[in-house]
């Protein structure tokens, strides 16, 4: 690596090109930076003789595919000052034909074109202009330095900072610029071909300028230590793909797909923050994946991540080609914005594995709906629970999705559970509807649930019994002497809120009126909602608590409740509890030496009853499982509890001496829950041989009821 002071004339002098990488970002300095750069050449221009002013670094490193009689050089960084200089020489050069101030002849429009914009004697047109920028970035500056065809797309801040700096320039004298731009320096750090390492370079030097994405330094870390052809190949195929899907919202969410794509590969234990992104990128993608001989493998993870964004697209941005998919998504996405994770495994399972059909995939989100739904009703948002939707989706297994999704739902922890239908239907007529944030939503699905759908498009919420604190006289007769304690009651209850496109002419409008009103009155209205409304003569708290309980019942078959299989939750917890053993084996448990020889018999004893049997060890005791567990080892100082499953009425007949532990408080050293079943202490050889016995029939017991 070499560094050197250079002025930027000097730098942009010689038959040369700079190369921006087709993966770098797009040219995106703003009127802030080119303010900025315009302000530096006029101030040191009017300092003493000698004075410079440093613009920053230049770091390149020598291509591959250069010209015989061109040098060409790819940027690793500073494209970004390095375009926008190139620009402010480009508006000096159209300043001094505009203005016709003279110059020397080294400072004329043609000197500046020809020594500092463009290599003039260059056949091939696209080595023409001395710097290349990526694609709608290019194309616009081939137009202006060289007139090639204007784009269609005017989305590139090319021409917009070149208009803004001619701006700039507009009425400044002419020499004074030259004399700015002339003292105008750059550190030009030059890379040798294989023996620097671009990305340790770029990544030090990322200090200054526009603060680069997370997604930024992804990219470039993946791609900038290969050839340019691979930057090329691996670029077309695995990137760009991903910022056509993101589109405008590339910057915006791109940074967010890669926190929950990596959340889902690392599985770490607290959630990372955006700015740890690239860190933790590298942890999954580490530097040695980039080798040669292991490009296979980073292939597989690139198009894996390329698979999830357009999950992660599909869910966030939408919409799904699929009508009955993109139905079920466009709901989710109003309820909750941090599902991504559960909805792109299951989107992987889907389209990838093959193990998802499109009808359950369908099922699926409608019970991630049911459940986001149900506890905001409860007052439990899952709003920002993005923890939770990433601890589920790393439980849907490969084989069984909908199935595992399902037991996962069910096996919830306390603060987290799927509601039944009595806590919903209590939440959803007796608490605050109307300021939960999903409202709306609530009523709209309500009212578009079956097969007449009405647009929603200007419909608000409306109080059939009205918020205003001073009811009129009609109301008050109405609703009684104790009309504002009714108020304060069964205001914001389910039962009183509907929608209207008539909000503004109801205001605090008598029943009666709101009913008849044409257009517009509950008896006239489209919406399912006001059709019970138009048969009443009368409006309080027994009409509320009816049509309350009315809607209840009818959501009640909209967000459904969950029906989870048993079988799938035993398969779960038995992952579970083997993950909890932490790879632990028999020998790790802590037995006295003189037990250990009947605890290894029981252990290969209750192994050998079948293959659906599975050992889970831990510190303190052995379960075996199939998959609900059926038997724990407990070593104690000098004998050995057997724990059954089994109820002692089961196995009274098989051997004396097996107590009923439903009634204990608790089991020392049981990694089982609860106390329910039965304990039998092996202190000696006969005790052994019964306890045989007891624990085949306590496997075939949990064979039958499987």
């Amino acid at each position: 690596m070499q560094a050197r002071e250079t002025q930027l004339l000097t730098l942009l002098a010689g038959q040369l090109q700079f190369v921006i990488p087709i993966f770098q970002r797009d040219y995106s300095w703003t009127a802030t930076e080119c303010e900025r750069l315009v302000s530096d050449v006029l101030t040191v221009a009017d300092a003493p003789d000698g004075a410079i002013h440093f613009l920053g670094s230049v770091v390149w490193v020598g291509s591959e595919q250069g010209d015989a009689v061109l040098s060409q050089r790819l940027v690793i960084d500073g494209q970004q000052r390095l375009t926008t200089c190139l620009l402010l020489v480009l508006a000096l050069r159209d300043h001094l034909r505009q203005s016709g101030a003279v110059v020397a002849q080294g400072d004329s429009p043609d000197a500046l074109q020809n020594q500092y914009l463009v290599n003039p004697y260059v056949d091939r047109s696209e080595l023409r202009s001395k710097l290349q920028l990526r694609r709608l970035d290019n194309a616009w500056l081939q137009h202006l330095l060289l007139d090639a065809p204007m784009p269609d797309d005017k989305q590139s801040q090319v021409p917009r900072n070149l208009a803004y700096l001619r701006q700039l320039l507009e009425g400044e004298d002419a020499a004074r610029i030259i004399k700015g731009v002339r003292r105008l320096m750059i550190v030009s750090v030059s890379l040798s071909p294989g023996q620097d390492n671009p990305q340790l370079i770029f990544e030090s030097l990322n200090s200054t300028g526009m603060q680069l994405a997370q997604a930024d330094l992804v990219r470039n870390y993946v791609l900038m230590g290969h050839s340019e052809q691979l930057q090329t190949d691996w670029y077309l195929k695995y990137w760009q793909p991903l910022e056509a899907a993101f589109g405008i919202h590339y910057r915006a969410l791109f940074d967010g797909f890669l926190r929950d794509f990596l959340t889902l590969e690392l599985r770490p234990a607290k959630p990372f923050k955006l700015e740890n992104v690239y860190a933790e990128f590298k942890r999954w993608y580490p530097p040695y994946i980039n080798r040669t001989e292991n490009h296979a493998q980073a292939i597989d993870r690139l198009q894996r991540m390329a698979r999830f964004g357009r999950y992660f697209c599909r869910f966030t941005i939408g919409p799904d080609e699929t009508p009955a998919i993109e139905e079920r998504l466009a709901r989710l996405r109003q309820l909750v914005d941090v599902a991504a994770t559960v909805v792109m495994v299951l989107y992987e399972r889907l389209h990838h594995d093959g193990t998802l059909q499109q009808t359950e995939f369908c099922e699926a989100i409608d019970i991630l709906e049911s459940y986001v739904f149900r506890r905001s009703a409860l007052g439990a948002e899952t709003r920002s629970g993005g923890t939770i939707f990433a601890n589920l989706a790393t439980k849907i297994r490969t084989e069984t999705p909908l199935a595992s999704l399902k037991a996962r739902l069910a096996m919830m922890g306390r603060g987290k559970e799927f509601p039944n239908d009595d806590a919903f239907m209590a939440a959803l007529t007796t608490n605050d509807m109307y300021h939960r944030r999903t409202a709306f939503y609530m009523l709209s699905r309500l009212t578009n649930a079956g097969k007449e759908k009405v647009s929603l498009t200007g419909l608000t919420i409306e109080h059939v019994l009205p918020q205003k604190a001073d009811l009129s006289e009609e109301w008050q007769q109405m609703l009684g002497p104790d009309w504002a304690e009714v108020q304060r009651v069964w205001l914001h209850r389910l039962g009183n809120l509907t929608l209207t496109a008539f909000n503004s002419e109801f205001q605090a409008k008598p029943f009666l009126q709101k009913r008849d009103r044409d257009p517009g009155g509950y008896a006239n209205s489209p919406v399912w909602l006001n059709r019970s409304l138009a048969k009443l003569t009368t409006w309080g708290a027994p009409e509320i608590e009816s049509r309350g309980k009315a809607l209840s019942e009818a959501a009640l078959k909209i967000w459904k409740p969950l029906a989870a299989d048993i079988s799938a939750i035993k398969e779960a917890e038995l992952e579970d509890a083997l993950i909890a053993a932490g790879g632990k084996t028999r020998g790790d448990v802590l037995c006295p030496e003189g037990l250990r020889p009947w605890l290894d018999q029981l252990a290969e004893f209750t192994v050998a009853l079948g293959d659906d049997v599975t050992e889970v060890p831990s510190l303190r005791t052995l379960v075996y499982r199939m998959p609900s567990w059926f038997v724990e080892f407990l070593p104690r100082a000098n004998w050995i509890d057997v724990r059954l499953a089994s109820d002692p009425a089961e196995l009274a007949a098989i051997a004396p001496g097996v107590l009923a532990s439903s009634s204990w408080a608790w089991i020392a050293n049981s990694a089982t829950q609860g106390t329910e079943g039965s304990i039998f202490s092996v202190n000696s050889e006969a005790k052994l041989q019964e306890a045989f016995a007891l624990i085949r029939k306590a496997y075939e017991l949990a064979s039958d009821g499987a």
